[in-house]
């Protein structure tokens, strides 16, 4: 497997590093661009990267997510030109491309998914498409940010499959008016259809996906596959094997050109 890190500079001088996997040098037919979800970088995701691969994918990330715990945080606005941005350069010609994108980089992304070229298809691991999110810690209202903890717990029914991720205290730290606007621009893309092939996989017992949020994606022509007793990462629970199934058949689905889900399911 080839691995490529380098630095992804917008126009504004703004930098990133980017990544880029690959089997060997022009061994694919696919491009997948996976967004994470902020609580581990991409180059982490080491089981969906070869599944991917193997599966004729050139796979690209770049170190962002909606909701960084890092500090500078970036605004909702500036997370999204980037990633359009990288999308859109790092695209190999005439190659279609998959979004997978988690969490709530996920959710941050469904209105504006329309607007990455050549997207054949958007795959959404965990959506959060409602908010304010379960614990939501709102600061004083002289204070921009607000944060949420993630224990082990919510993101995982078996937490022991979270070991290596991660570093440290999982924290998302958000701006406060992005909140407002992702929560209002999401309900407003959830009220047709996407207009493109849309899954997103979430377990059954996600506390940041309830019952009619999952509904809101499934009216809007969003497949939805469920996990029971299955939290906030399905790739690092006890279904992970069902869930890289789904994505597998999914993915495959859409280049046979049966990917669309009917309006409404």
């Amino acid at each position: 497997m080839n691995h490529i890190a380098k630095s992804f500079v917008l126009s504004d001088g703004t930098s990133y590093k980017s990544h880029s996997w690959e089997l060997r040098e022009d061994g694919y037919r696919r491009t997948a661009l996976i967004v994470g979800n902020g609580l581990w970088p991409v180059s982490k995701e080491k089981r969906l990267i070869s599944f991917l691969i193997d599966r004729g994918f050139r796979v690209l990330s770049l170190d962002l997510a909606f909701g960084s715990p890092t500090s500078p945080r970036t605004s909702l606005r500036a997370f999204r030109t980037a990633i359009l941005a990288f999308a859109k350069e790092a695209r190999p010609t005439g190659l279609p491309l998959y979004l997978i994108a988690s969490s709530f980089s996920g959710g941050a992304l469904l209105p504006v998914a329309k607007e990455i070229q050549g997207l054949a298809a958007l795959a959404l691991v965990a959506p959060v498409v409602e908010y304010p999110p379960l614990k939501l810690k709102k600061p004083p209202f002289f204070l921009s940010t607000a944060q949420l903890a993630l224990a082990p717990e919510a993101q995982s029914g078996m937490p022991e499959l979270l070991k290596g991720l991660t570093d440290g205290p999982s924290v998302l730290r958000f701006h406060k008016r992005d909140l407002r606007s992702v929560a209002l621009e999401i309900a407003s893309a959830l009220e047709e259809p996407l207009g493109m092939p849309a899954a997103a996989f979430s377990g059954e017992d996600d506390p940041y996906l309830s019952p009619a949020g999952r509904k809101s994606l499934s009216s809007a022509g969003v497949r939805v596959y469920g996990y029971p007793r299955v939290r906030h990462e399905p790739a690092h629970d006890r279904y992970a094997d069902n869930f890289f199934a789904d994505l597998g058949s999914f993915l495959d689905e859409v280049e046979a050109g049966k990917g669309k889900a009917p309006e409404g399911m």
